[in-house]
């Protein structure tokens, strides 16, 4: 039986990531409200190194659409990612909820999304139940979502939702972060690559 790389975190031994990246937080968001009747769901993946991000927003939740957009994560983000975290929705991990009793033995099955990362050499790792700050720097992401975002905008279909978030995480990529020494996620990673270049898919 093949390994699959599902990671529980020890946080006290956790040292900042500063590799981009070498950790990608991924969480998902409920768009507030309705749209036309409709809820819709923000997918955000942040690099914890550069705080560049990546949104997408979709009609569901699912395994299938948690592997789209980590498969558009990959396409878009210029580095090799190494390694994302994510809570224990049953979107990301069955970690929890995996056990099936069958009549000769007791099978793990293996989520979608841990199959897809294993396939492209990055290691998953899970917060704890109920710790969502462990997974800090996308929930603040969050809520400079709610605040600047959301609650300043009224959207007037799915298409008009899309475009103003799309412009949305264009400016936040070029926003000052303190945490980066006063530059931008943008500025951080064109540094970056003078020391590190980008990755070359084959």
């Amino acid at each position: 039986m093949r390994k699959y790389r599902v990671r529980k975190i020890k946080y006290k031994y956790i040292k900042a990531e500063r590799k981009a990246g070498g950790l990608v937080e991924i969480d998902v968001k409920y768009v507030p409200g309705r749209i036309v009747g409709k809820r819709y769901y923000q997918y955000t993946a942040i690099d914890t190194a550069s705080r560049w991000r990546h949104l997408a927003v979709y009609d569901e939740q699912t395994n299938f659409h948690s592997i789209l957009f980590l498969k558009e994560v990959i396409q878009i983000f210029k580095y090799k990612i190494q390694a994302v975290k994510t809570d224990n929705g049953s979107i990301f991990t069955n970690y929890y909820t995996s056990m099936t009793k069958r009549s000769d033995m007791t099978v793990k099955t293996i989520h979608a999304l841990d199959i897809f990362c294993n396939e492209n050499n990055i290691i998953h790792y899970l917060i704890d139940p109920g710790k969502p700050a462990q997974n800090g720097t996308v929930e603040r992401s969050h809520r400079e979502d709610q605040q600047k975002f959301y609650e300043q905008n009224k959207f007037k279909s799915f298409k008009d939702l899309q475009k103003k978030i799309k412009k949305w995480n264009m400016y936040y990529n070029n926003l000052e972060h303190c945490g980066l020494n006063g530059k931008t996620p943008n500025e951080f990673l064109e540094d970056y690559q003078l020391i590190k270049p980008p990755y070359v898919r084959a």
